[in-house]
């Protein structure tokens, strides 16, 4: 009798637990926000010390999608010129084009107003969706988004003390960075090629974005290779290329298995973690209202993912 029960438990333990998809893709959500925190935190390591943030980012989809590349192995079969457009689209919107507004503005307007600039996309995407009818109008997932995005951009507004008027024309400029995000977001979810796997996409939307942000610093007179790169920044931009390549590869597998609303929430999940490592990681001391306004950006998530699982696609 006692080895029957052992044999069974034997028998469940191999078997492995079932993970229902709203789990796993609220799964991906959380991942993918703490490993773009990460990558941000990186990022201030190293250009603080010296590097360009062109440079930095060229190197940084250079070696993530050179390493999506080799991981795909066999799927390289997938890389087809009918996949050009895609990668094209996909690194100049969700890449290349946000990051090039960025590095320009942030020199004149400051890390705070930047950031902004990044909580912005769930509100685009959705109305976006809802002009492309690819969304119903509901007006609990809209309050909840505007929450959350108007809770991320007051933390960020408290954080960086340098964010004062801003000139319409900047404004107008550094709208265009959650616009862009928001057209990648869709264009990616209803023009995913049929059997292509996250691998591939994002290996080739990688390997667009650095020849993109190649061309931008050769035209900006930007060194790629500046005579400053020591031992300790190589290192940097090694744990940066791999980080970047997982980060991209659980968007992308994110991506495939959501709707590009949900997905696009991903730039506040990131400001969230963006806090916890901050004060764990730069020791940075954060008031009491910064942190309700953590919880309120939390309630607007839920909020704003209401009965979105419905709509999810589910694609090979």
């Amino acid at each position: 009798m006692i080895n029957r029960r052992v044999l069974t438990m034997n028998i469940l333990l191999r078997q492995p637990l079932p993970i229902s998809e709203k789990v796993l893709t609220w799964g991906l959500l959380l991942l993918n926000g703490l490993l773009i925190a990460l990558m941000l935190a990186l990022a201030k390591t190293a250009t603080s010390q010296g590097l360009p943030a062109a440079s930095y980012a060229f190197w940084q989809t250079l070696i993530a999608g050179t390493l999506l590349l080799v991981f795909s192995g066999g799927q390289k079969k997938h890389f087809s010129r009918q996949l050009m457009p895609y990668f094209l689209v996909s690194g100049l919107t969700g890449i290349a084009i946000p990051n090039v507004i960025a590095f320009y503005l942030v020199t004149r307007l400051g890390a705070g107003f930047t950031g902004i600039m990044y909580a912005l996309p769930p509100l685009f995407t959705f109305l976006l969706a809802l002009t492309l009818r690819l969304e119903k109008l509901a007006w609990t997932r809209f309050a909840g988004l505007g929450m959350a995005v108007l809770a991320c951009s007051w933390i960020v507004s408290q954080r960086h003390e340098e964010m004062g008027l801003v000139n319409p024309l900047w404004f107008g400029l550094g709208l265009l960075i959650p616009f862009m995000l928001s057209i990648g977001n869709i264009y990616r979810s209803i023009a995913w090629p049929k059997d292509a796997k996250p691998t591939t996409l994002a290996a080739g939307t990688l390997l667009t974005s650095a020849l993109t942000l190649a061309v931008f610093a050769r035209s900006t007179g930007t060194d790629l290779l500046p005579d400053l790169l020591d031992s300790n920044l190589f290192a940097i931009l090694a744990l940066q290329g791999g980080l970047t390549a997982l980060t991209y590869l659980c968007a992308f597998e994110l991506q495939k298995r959501s709707n590009p609303v949900f997905y696009s929430q991903l730039g506040v999940v990131a400001a969230l973690f963006g806090l916890m490592i901050g004060a764990l990681w730069f020791k940075e001391s954060y008031s009491f209202g910064i942190w309700i306004g953590a919880l309120f950006v939390v309630l607007g998530l839920k909020l704003g993912a209401r009965r979105v699982e419905n709509s999810w696609p589910q694609r090979s």
